[in-house]
């Protein structure tokens, strides 16, 4: 596997994580306290998604700079893209370079004809 494909793997799994931990922890402290004692635990439970949220913020960043970094054209563009958007950036970005690609493998083709 290439060092960009590891990369994105990796990503990957660490988003799944978070958002998993985001919406698991109203379903596991409910188990653990009660119906009665989970509104008591409402702080508590705030504090561990943000704790997951903050998470999240760090992968998108890496998300981020890693685009800054790959990208030719418009990189700070895709900077602020990967921030706010994460995985969905990465994800748009390879369908961008995706049709860079085809359009110039048409273009070469279409001069050799």
């Amino acid at each position: 596997m290439k060092e960009i494909e590891k990369f994105l793997i990796t990503i990957l799994i660490l988003t799944v994580i978070s958002i998993a931990g985001t919406l698991l922890s109203n379903v596991v402290l409910a188990r653990l306290f009660g119906a009665t004692e989970y509104g008591q635990m409402l702080l508590f439970n705030k504090c561990v998604a943000s704790i997951f949220l903050g998470f999240k913020f760090l992968v998108n960043v890496c998300i981020g700079v890693w685009l800054y970094i790959t990208a030719r054209e418009t990189k700070w563009a895709w900077l602020v893209l990967g921030i706010f958007f994460g995985l969905l950036a990465a994800i748009f970005f390879y369908l961008f370079r995706i049709y860079e690609l085809l359009q110039s493998k048409a273009e070469v083709r279409d001069r050799s004809i």
